[in-house]
């Protein structure tokens, strides 16, 4: 009787370790990201304001990209238990998708999909944690919420102009200028 339970226990002790190696190879990144950015030119978008004589500054996508990651770079630390390792953004109209690699406090690495809602909140940006994806598994709410994320549009490098309105485009964002 006792062999039949050790048996038994070891048969479950072997599936279980097997179920979760499967999780960790399941949950695992799919592509390698890091939090590497190149900083926006604000003297440039003033050239570009100069040039097509508009009071309006476009932001591509990329250069969003690098504004979001510049930010997630200066707090990694998603949670006590979370830690971004790398993100590629996809940005269409005001919703915004951060493909992560996240670290785990148990050393998991995980890649997921970050779901996120943009606002303008004048003078800021606002990006607001709308859902979280691993691959085809949504993951509640209650595992994983984070803080919004404030991306101030620093509109002190010209005193008497303000930033008035920001629009949400397929492939980026337009901020419209007026006088303070």
């Amino acid at each position: 009787m006792l062999r039949k339970t050790i048996k038994a226990a070891a048969v479950l002790l072997v599936i279980a370790a097997l179920l979760l190696g499967a999780a960790v190879l399941y949950v695992r990144p799919a592509e390698t990201l890091d939090l590497a950015y190149e900083p926006v030119s604000v003297s440039q978008k003033l050239l570009d304001i100069v040039k097509t004589r508009k009071p309006e500054v476009h932001l591509t996508g990329r250069e969003l990209n690098d504004l979001v990651k510049m930010k997630l770079a200066e707090r990694p630390q998603l949670n006590e238990r979370v830690t971004i390792e790398g993100a590629r953004l996809e940005q269409r109209g005001d919703r915004l998708t951060a493909y992560v690699n996240l670290k785990t406090i148990a050393g998991v690495r995980v890649g997921a999909a970050l779901d996120f809602a943009l606002e303008w909140k004048a003078p800021e940006l606002v990006v607001r944690h709308t859902g979280t994806r691993i691959r085809d598994f949504t993951v509640p709410p209650s595992w994983l919420t984070l803080d919004p994320v404030v991306v101030p549009i620093d509109d002190s490098a010209v005193p008497l102009v303000k930033v008035k309105a920001i629009a949400f485009l397929d492939d980026g964002v337009r901020i419209d200028l007026g006088l303070k």
